[in-house]
């Protein structure tokens, strides 16, 4: 993932976390507990309430909409060959 696309879903987190009166991480690592690619997440603390706050993500909750905003900035463009088949095959009838 390339460094703006990061600022990107930092950029949507921050807003979110306000009004759920969580932090980021938080929120970043509740996101990813809801990925369904994602199987488990590793966390790390330096601090009891970095600790703390790590374990409170399993609690906090999504709406539609905010997933849908998360998806969206998140989506990765597609690799090849995926995208070449896509470019070639647009005339083609099936």
């Amino acid at each position: 993932m390339n460094r703006d696309r990061a600022f990107d879903i930092i950029d949507q987190l921050q807003p979110m976390a306000k009004v759920k009166g969580t932090t980021v991480a938080g929120l970043a690592l509740a996101w990813l507990l809801q990925r369904p690619a994602v199987t488990t997440v590793i966390i790390g603390a330096n601090k009891m309430e970095q600790l703390e706050d790590n374990l409170k993500s399993i609690d906090l909750q999504f709406t539609p909409g905010e997933l849908e905003q998360l998806d969206k900035v998140s989506l990765l463009p597609p690799e090849y060959p995926g995208w070449m088949l896509d470019f070639t095959g647009g005339d083609r009838k099936i």
